[in-house]
């Protein structure tokens, strides 16, 4: 169970975090979303870099920690970006597939 200074410390560090609105501001947001996910001892997952224990408490915490990414992920998209991720079941498939979106139009951009 996490205290109260932790909770608050969450919320201060994501307050303030832009929206994904497409290409357009995709490397500012991977960025910003990047640097608080790493923050929160999330990236790794969202990365795809640990991946879901088979059984036991590993699983339970996995879990809860996909569960913390995708929420993360999802409220810091606008209604169109995350018609790409609905089908997505993991922080890492969400992460992945607007990468695959994303990555190389804004590299287009520059």
């Amino acid at each position: 169970m996490k205290g109260i200074c932790e909770e608050a410390m969450d919320q201060v560090t994501t307050t303030g975090v832009i929206k994904l609105e497409g290409a357009k501001n995709w490397n500012v947001w991977k960025f910003q979303i990047g640097v608080i996910l790493r923050s929160l001892d999330l990236l790794d997952i969202v990365e795809g870099k640990i991946v879901k224990p088979e059984a036991g408490q590993e699983k339970g915490t996995w879990l809860t920690k996909d569960a913390k990414a995708q929420s993360l992920i999802v409220t810091r998209l606008s209604e169109e970006v995350m018609l790409h991720i609905l089908t997505c079941g993991s922080a890492n498939g969400m992460w992945s597939k607007l990468h695959s979106v994303y990555e190389q139009k804004s590299d287009i951009r520059r």
